[in-house]
């Protein structure tokens, strides 16, 4: 075993030593219904959590498949609100979804902008107040107002 492996490393590794299989988005109903069945089995016997899942599941993706998963992550981080999570399950998700809008990832601005508009109302009307100009600033607001 790579002793300089990160666990996701570890995890994927051990995942594809089951030659799971991959789908291409071209398939027919049919063949996507498989390819489903046979990965949701496969993440069955592994015990595997949802978060596994999910990390894990994009890698099997190719070609159009992927440019679909890629499109539909795009669209839940444009879409993403807070709701029921707290800030920190909120940052968590907003980070994790991020990668997959490269036009605002870019621009801390812009990041900064997306991750306020979809706090909750009441704080965002609070982080609003002295609407900070960056990401960073957003978090370190905030940070500041949960210590006051």
């Amino acid at each position: 075993m790579d002793v300089t492996a990160t666990p996701m490393e570890t995890l994927l590794k051990r995942f594809q030593s089951f030659h799971p299989p991959t789908l291409k988005g071209t398939e027919t109903a049919v063949d996507c219904e498989s390819w489903l069945d046979d990965i949701e089995m496969l993440f069955e016997s592994l015990a595997y959590t949802d978060e596994r899942r999910m990390k894990l599941i994009g890698h099997q993706l190719q070609e159009v498949a992927k440019i679909s998963y890629r499109k539909d992550k795009g669209a839940k981080f444009a879409n993403l609100r807070q709701g029921q999570w707290n800030i920190e399950e909120y940052f968590a998700k907003f980070s994790s979804l991020l990668r997959f809008a490269p036009h605002v990832a870019g621009n801390d601005e812009a990041v900064a902008d997306q991750f306020i508009n979809g706090l909750n109302p009441d704080i965002f009307t609070l982080v609003n107040t002295g609407r900070p100009n960056t990401f960073s600033d957003t978090l370190i607001e905030r940070k500041e107002q949960r210590l006051a």
